[in-house]
């Protein structure tokens, strides 16, 4: 639409105006035009208009500012910023109406190659370095590694021609690049697949953190790679271990302590899933005393201030410290320390507990056993969301089953089924089918609202084959309330149900103590006309 509005030819020449008038050798040019670059990659730019030579358009900031752009004369552009001079606002239009003419990344391209002879000189390499192509990065140096990195994400980001697409475009492009160019050794190359996703997973938040999506993007957009990355991390890991690992491995082991930290600080956007990938890491790859010493002493140096900064952090640094407590199984500690923080903490849990289920460690397991059904109540009564707490629990009902299945503690799975209620009904209900408790699942059924209409017919229809009579206390129970709603649309329900008590009766060979119920019921509301006729239809009585 712009592109048929707006001269081609206006809209390079603005470009080249552009390049006169801010220097990519200047560090304020450079904010400028990369904050404008992140404004239009936001979507920021809206109700725009359109002359032959000037563009109007609004650029949502923090506040909404009004631009108006002079395509024949750059410098005569107005913004109702307070900014003196060519803002990130007029950039931020300007690369809108830029992308209508061609790629954002070839105008940013060229206003960056605009260098002057003592910079490209410097870049300038001595005849014997072109016999052989510089390596990309040194396959033993973390620091190399990350500077690599950080390299092909400055290109990769110039690159993107839609804001729409940034976060799609960061996993599929910029993150298969990356793994593309892994070392070639098996055990080095998983080892850099593992930090090429925490690279990639730490700028995922910090382009959260600059472009402020919205919570559908959050949870449906998003999510799906912070999730994706985890699990890539979890399987280079497994594979890494398939091999002996070099000692070459080491020191970028150690220079991983400081960088796996990131996690905790870098945005306050997924923290559950920030931790756990953190404590994948220590358990799997950092699980030695002089590193676990050396997190130790930089987290405890540090909190009291962070507890005292907004936003603050100390909640993450409190969990890593209580992480660096169950690796070296410190296990009363961490009963301790979480007591002293929200029910919400309960779920940070569950990597430790996983861990020591993996090595089988029943005795250790057993103090957390304890510790999660002690807390579970907390935890079910919290103000968190239904749905969370009900996700959280299922985890909990199927950590306790693996510990009862191996311990062949039958009784505790049970119990903790019934502490758990009403979020663990379903694992209750399926364990109670299974046990054939069937009367212990009606009074859960009943015990929780459940009407007979909602119960599963198959089930129903299965208790009453293999023990008649079990239901009939239900049946007496829906019957007097089908009365009680006195429509004939009721009567009808619950001659139904009458017809099922009847069949129950005649199996457990007591017609006579049907036969004294049906009249007793009938004499009881003998003034329903209407209940009365519904019986003589159903043939439950007779004239």
């Amino acid at each position: 639409m712009l592109g048929r509005e707006l001269s081609k030819e206006f809209v390079l020449g603005a470009g080249e105006q552009i390049k006169q008038l801010l220097s990519p050798q200047d560090e304020h040019d450079r904010n400028v035009v990369k904050k404008g670059l992140i404004l239009y990659r936001q979507g920021s730019i809206y109700n725009v208009s359109t002359t032959s030579h000037t563009v109007s358009a609004k650029v949502q900031d923090v506040t909404s500012v009004q631009v108006e752009l002079d395509l024949d004369d750059f410098v005569m552009s107005t913004c109702t910023c307070p900014a003196p001079s060519i803002c990130r606002h007029r950039i931020a239009a300007f690369l809108y109406v830029y992308a209508s003419v061609d790629r954002v990344g070839t105008f940013v391209d060229l206003w960056k190659e605009e260098k002057p002879i003592d910079d490209v000189l410097k870049h300038v390499h001595k005849a014997s370095s072109l016999l052989k192509p510089e390596k990309e990065y040194e396959d033993s140096s973390l620091a190399s590694w990350i500077a690599f990195f950080d390299r092909e994400f400055e290109s990769w980001y110039e690159q993107v021609s839609s804001p729409n697409q940034l976060f799609q475009s960061l996993f599929h492009h910029y993150y298969s690049a990356l793994k593309k160019k892994a070392p070639k050794s098996p055990e080095m190359k998983q080892f850099f697949i593992v930090q090429a996703s925490v690279t990639v997973f730490i700028k995922i938040l910090q382009l959260i953190n600059e472009t402020k999506p919205t919570d559908y993007m959050l949870q449906h957009i998003i999510y799906p790679y912070i999730d994706q990355l985890s699990d890539n991390v979890a399987i280079a890991i497994s594979e890494m271990k398939r091999y002996a690992l070099p000692f070459a491995l080491d020191p970028l082991l150690v220079d991983s302590v400081e960088r796996f930290r990131e996690l905790l600080f870098t945005s306050k956007h997924y923290q559950y899933e920030r931790s756990n990938l953190y404590q994948l890491l220590w358990i799997e790859l950092l699980r030695r005393d002089k590193f676990i010493n050396i997190e130790r002493e930089w987290l405890e140096e540090h909190l009291e201030d962070e507890k005292n900064k907004e936003p603050s952090y100390a909640v993450e640094m409190e969990t890593a410290l209580m992480h660096m407590d169950f690796l070296q199984s410190r296990d009363e500690h961490i009963f301790e320390t979480m007591k002293k923080l929200t029910p919400a903490a309960l779920p940070f849990t569950f990597h430790w507990v996983e861990d020591i289920m993996k090595k089988k460690n029943w005795k250790r397991m057993s103090a957390w056993m304890s510790y999660m059904m002690d807390n579970s109540t907390e935890y079910i009564n919290s103000d968190l969301p239904f749905e969370e707490k009900r996700q959280v629990v299922r985890y909990m009902m199927q950590l306790i089953k693996q510990y009862s299945k191996a311990t062949n503690d039958e009784k505790l799975f049970e119990r903790a089924c019934r502490n758990m209620l009403p979020l663990s009904y379903a694992e209750y209900h399926d364990f109670l089918l299974d046990k054939e408790q069937y009367r212990t699942w009606i009074e859960l059924q009943t015990l929780l609202g459940f009407s007979i209409e909602e119960m599963d017919t198959y089930v129903l229809k299965d208790i009453e084959k293999s023990e008649p009579g079990v239901l009939l206390p239900l049946y007496v129970k829906t019957v007097k309330h089908e009365i009680s709603m006195k429509t004939r649309e009721n009567y009808k329900m619950a001659v139904r149900y009458l017809k099922r008590m009847k069949a129950q009766y005649k199996k457990l060979k007591r017609e006579e103590v049907w036969e004294n119920y049906i009249l007793q019921l009938s004499d009881e509301h003998k003034r329903l006309r209407a209940f009365q006729e519904e019986l003589k239809k159903g043939k439950l009585i007779h004239d």
